[in-house]
This record gives C-alpha cells, sequence and structure tokens, in this order.
C-alpha cells in the first residue's frame, strides 16, 4: 500500500467517525442548550464572545429603536410648526363697519363679509367701459392718460389681453392715441353689449374719426370685439389707484376685435 492510499484511508476515516459522533461539538446538526451545543464542554472564550455579541446587539437595537423615535419626533414637530405657521398666516382681524346718519347716529353696523360675486350688469358696465378707453382718441392729454390707465387697471400681466393692448397702443410709433391725436380724434359709441358664455361678452360700437377741425374723415366704422373677463379678489398687493380704477376687480383675461362689414 503506498503512502497516498494510507492518507487518504485515515482522512475518509476521520469523516466518518465525526460525522457519527452527536457529541461532536463540530457536528452541524448538534442542538444548542443554555447557549452552547448539546455536550460540548464549557468554554470561557466562547462565553465571553457570546457575551459580547449579545452586549452589542442590544446597543445597535437599543440605538435603531431611538432612531425611529427621533424621526417620528421630527416629523410631529415640523407638522406642529407647518400648522402654527399657517394659523399665524391668517388674519385675526374681523372688519366692522358702522354707518351713521347726517345726525351722527348710528343707522346700521355688522361685520364685514366676503364680497359675492359682481354683478351681471357691473361686468357690462365694465367690459364697455374698456371698449371704449382702449379705443378712444382724444386731443385732451389728461383725459387720454386717465382712460390708458382705465384700462390697465383691468389687465393681470400674466394675461393675453395684457400682451395684445401693449401691442395696440405701442406697436409703433403711429399706434399711440397721443401721437395720433395730434392728427385726428376718435369717437366711440357702444352699441350692445351681448353676454355670450359665463364669461365672455360682445361689444358692437361704432367709430367715428375726425380731424382736429371736427371735420368727419371718411365714413364711420362698425367694429365688433369678443371680451373674456374674470373677477379676483383683492390682494395686498392692489394700490388705491388700481381700487379707484377698477372698484369690482373685473379683469380682461383676453380680447380680440375686428371691423364689420
Amino acid at each position: 500500500m503506498s503512502i497516498a492510499d494510507t492518507m487518504k484511508g485515515l482522512i475518509f476515516k476521520k469523516k466518518a467517525e465525526l460525522n457519527g459522533d452527536p457529541l461532536d461539538p463540530r457536528n452541524a446538526g448538534a442542538t444548542m442548550v443554555r447557549g452552547r451545543r448539546e455536550g460540548e464542554v464549557e468554554n470561557p472564550y466562547l462565553a465571553a464572545r457570546r457575551t459580547w455579541n449579545d452586549h452589542v446587539g442590544s446597543i445597535v437595537s437599543q440605538r435603531q429603536t431611538w432612531q425611529v423615535i427621533g424621526i417620528l419626533s421630527l416629523l410631529i414637530a415640523l407638522a406642529g410648526v407647518g400648522g402654527v405657521i399657517h394659523i399665524g398666516s391668517q388674519s385675526k382681524f374681523i372688519p366692522y363697519v358702522v354707518e351713521v346718519d347726517k345726525l351722527g347716529q348710528m343707522v346700521a353696523a355688522g361685520p364685514v363679509t366676503a364680497a359675492a360675486k359682481a354683478d351681471p350688469r357691473v361686468v357690462h358696465a365694465s367690459v364697455a367701459e374698456f371698449i371704449g378707453d382702449a379705443r378712444i382718441v382724444t386731443p385732451d392729454v389728461a383725459l387720454q392718460r386717465k382712460a390708458v390707465f382705465r384700462v390697465y387697471a383691468k389687465l393681470s400681466p400674466n394675461d393675453p389681453a395684457t400682451a395684445k393692448m401693449n401691442e395696440w397702443l405701442n406697436g409703433h410709433p403711429e399706434a399711440s392715441p397721443f401721437k395720433r391725436a395730434e392728427k385726428e380724434m376718435v369717437n366711440v359709441e357702444i352699441k350692445t353689449v351681448l353676454q355670450q358664455s359665463p364669461d365672455t361678452w360682445q361689444v358692437d360700437w361704432v367709430e367715428t374719426s375726425r380731424d382736429r377741425q371736427g371735420i368727419v374723415k371718411g365714413q364711420p366704422v362698425t367694429m365688433r370685439a369678443l371680451v373674456t373677463v374674470y373677477t379676483a379678489e383683492v390682494s395686498s398687493q392692489t394700490t388705491d389707484e388700481q381700487l379707484r380704477n377698477n372698484p369690482m376687480s373685473v379683469f380682461v383675461r383676453d380680447f380680440s376685435w375686428s371691423r364689420i362689414l
């Protein structure tokens, strides 16, 4: 028998003995009793390692628990701060109106409530005023300036109507009503203002152009426009001048006009 065969026999014999010994600590199928395998001799090194593992494991578990508690506390705190900010941003003052007569005696009193939706008659008048102010040309510079201010008081910077009005009034030098007033005057006569939808109105009017001597230039022109409007609440950025020029906060979102042939 060779040396190789002898070594092979010893190895397989040792493995067989280990697999057949149920009390061998290296047996993977052995059951655990009091922290060690059944039949295993108490080992201070293994006991110390197990104690250390238990200690470290408890620390890790406690740390994870406190992390979860900390995250939950942070979320609760953020929600509370957000609620306080929301409550603080709301106005605590309630306007109270007191009306008196000529003798100084109180006639009516009560808190100010939110304004209702603008009356259709008010919107009707605002649309007619918008067309008249946008199309009029007058030699009175102060009157023309007031008309332009009233037009822009009904326009919001983010609406397409603003860009269209800028193009109409300032598209080229001859389009400016102040420049046109040097040669002519334009009178605007509103004929009809009809509501086509909850937000859109149709306006028909007649424009009469005259020179600076008051002589009519050509035939009067009949025009038609579709004006889309909406109402908005008064904000802190609204100026007193805007409130005077547009007290009902009726804004023009879009418009288009053309001649009627």
